[in-house]
């Protein structure tokens, strides 16, 4: 044989090794292999996981030997973890957006040789996107948990008001017709909980909002792909500082000199307050639903999207998303990679959805909403909903508790508050990368 025979030989036998080695781990994608015995961990609910799971059998035999564990969401991680170091780990699990660099270094990545990228982009929310690599996919997105608006319909119709409100400026004409103070400043009724972290549900996730939709993504990718923080930086086509100016609207309703004075931290926690008809808008998650209707069935409420900034050419709400990952050591990978595609299918992801009270998180999924309004609002936000590759969302949460409560308290000015959590992000980021 020719130099030039014996070099093509060698390619054509070096691409079916490597062929072969692919189809071995992530093996018969798409076709009718059998998937064989899969563990899932997550936190999900044990019966309703199960419930859907023997539904989805049903039509796919595949998954009878897929099996769900649930787990306590306060020792998850560590649970996770020592598993994974002994050997005992699952093949699968749920994992939040607010996660991923805690379990970056133990997840296998889904390739775009299996998952391409268009694909993925076609078939799930934007947000899902948080989910990708330069390699492929962390997870496969199956749940969103959108931030959406409930508002007291007799609190506002008391105070003349129609609707609730769209942007956030009419939120500031709001207040006052709303919020009702006693001589000694004591608030009684409260037109929206916002300004303080400890007694507001979801604070976290308003602030991560606002930032948000102000323009300040917080975490970005550079050119190179590497995450890199932005928090706190000022883009050339914007006048004042996106996160400066975010921070300042939120803490003015805890401030008492301001016509928009509404909340403060001796106050009850945000969402009992709402229940208790003190309140008339809650900023909350879809999964609260449910437990606001059952917590007070005479409670008159709406559910309406989550105000945005007049003018934005962009529509966006925080989301929480929990994706399927795949564990880099996975006892069965090949058949947990095909349990995995499956279970964030269009059947399955409808499921998911239904059984849990949420959004589909897939874009070709169809769901009637004619007679719920309340769905309606929350598939029209999982659409625009929007998050960041938290850090460490532990740490995260320290930082920003800090940040508002010297906001408040007029230890820092706005500028030297955020510039600090900036430092303290980057020194996070700094320890763990992904790429």
């Amino acid at each position: 044989m020719s130099n030039f025979q014996l070099i093509f030989t060698g390619i054509f036998v070096l691409l079916i090794l490597v062929g072969v080695a692919v189809f071995a781990l992530f093996g018969g994608i798409g076709g009718k292999s059998n998937i064989g015995a899969v563990t899932v961990w997550g936190t999900l609910d044990q019966t309703t996981v199960d419930q859907v799971l023997q539904n989805l059998r049903q039509a796919n035999k595949e998954l009878s030997d897929v099996r769900y564990v649930q787990r306590q969401p306060s020792t998850y991680a560590a649970d996770l973890i020592n598993a994974m170091a002994s050997g005992t780990g699952p093949d699968l699990f749920f994992i939040g957006q607010d996660e991923v660099f805690l379990f970056a270094d133990k997840i296998q990545v889904v390739p775009y040789s299996v998952i391409s990228q268009s694909t993925f982009i076609n078939s799930y929310i934007d947000e899902g996107q948080l989910f990708l690599t330069e390699q492929g996919a962390l997870a496969l997105p199956l749940l969103v948990d959108p931030l959406v608006m409930y508002w007291n319909r007799d609190m506002l119709a008391g105070a003349g008001v129609s609707q609730p409100p769209r942007y956030w400026s009419e939120l500031i004409t709001l207040a006052p017709k709303i919020t009702k103070l006693d001589p000694s400043l004591t608030i009684q009724k409260s037109a929206v909980a916002l300004g303080e972290w400890q007694n507001i549900s979801h604070a976290k996730a308003i602030l991560t909002t606002l930032f948000l939709q102000a323009g300040d993504s917080i975490v970005a990718r550079d050119t190179s792909g590497i995450q890199v923080v932005v928090f706190g930086t000022t883009p050339q086509n914007m006048p004042e500082n996106p996160a400066v100016s975010a921070l300042k609207f939120y803490t003015e309703f805890a401030n008492p000199s301001k016509t928009t004075y509404s909340w403060n931290r001796s106050l009850p926690k945000s969402q009992d307050a709402f229940t208790a008809g003190d309140v008339a808008l809650y900023f909350g998650m879809a999964s609260d639903y449910e437990a606001l209707k059952a917590r007070n069935p005479n409670l008159r409420f709406a559910v309406a999207p989550l105000p945005q900034i007049q003018g934005n050419s962009t529509t966006l709400t925080f989301g929480q998303m929990t994706g399927v990952a795949l564990s880099r050591s996975a006892p069965n990978a090949a058949g947990a990679l095909t349990a995995a595609q499956i279970l964030t299918g269009p059947a399955a992801a409808l499921a998911f959805a239904q059984a849990n009270k949420l959004p589909p998180v897939r874009r070709d999924v169809v769901v009637d909403t004619s007679a719920d309004a309340a769905q309606a609002v929350f598939v029209q936000s999982a659409l625009v909903a929007r998050a960041w590759l938290d850090v460490d969302k532990q740490k995260t949460d320290t930082l920003f508790a800090g940040m508002i409560e010297s906001v408040i308290s007029g230890k820092s000015e706005l500028s030297s508050a955020v510039a600090e959590v900036s430092l303290s992000l980057g020194a996070l980021l700094r320890e763990k990368q992904i790429r």
